[in-house]
């Protein structure tokens, strides 16, 4: 999350590779994602709980919760906004096929608008996705081979 962000934000990133955390945080929310037992911010969701005085967390909970550590991340800051804007910069977005935090259905949006970006620019060939299958929320070593490819690709002397 914090590579692609920073791209987003400030253009010195001249290649970026997002490894575990591209998501569309509002579809997380809108499609209850965020109720995984094992998902990476559920302390953070229970604290919120009960500063609300909830009995529960559902989805007001979630929301109030992330706008309060991360305002506009939910509205315009999301990756369908942000990841196109990285173009035409080389952009490699690697995440694991089973990570609950970062579902890869919340991908297609941010996917099909940064191709639709890169195809603007004219240099498809500098976005990549890879899905590893079989990964949770963990880094791999083919994760770190496919980061180091990439950044020698495009970062050349």
């Amino acid at each position: 999350m914090y590579a692609w962000l920073g791209a987003f934000y400030d253009t010195r990133y001249a290649v970026v590779v997002p490894i575990i955390g591209v998501q569309v945080f509002r579809w997380v929310v809108d499609n209850n994602k965020w109720n995984e037992e094992n998902h990476a911010m559920k302390f953070l969701f229970e604290v919120a709980r009960h500063n609300l005085g909830k009995d529960v967390i559902n989805k007001e909970v979630v929301e109030k919760a992330m706008n309060r550590i991360a305002p506009g991340l939910l509205y315009h800051f999301d990756s369908p906004k942000t990841i196109p804007a990285i173009a035409p910069r080389p952009l490699l977005i690697i995440n694991g096929a089973e990570d609950p935090c970062c579902p890869i259905a919340s991908l297609e949006v941010p996917r099909k608008k940064a191709t639709e970006a890169y195809e603007a620019f004219q240099c498809l060939d500098h976005f990549k996705v890879i899905v590893e299958p079989g990964v949770g929320n963990q880094l791999t070593r083919f994760q770190v081979k496919e980061s180091a490819d990439w950044f020698d690709k495009f970062l050349k002397p």
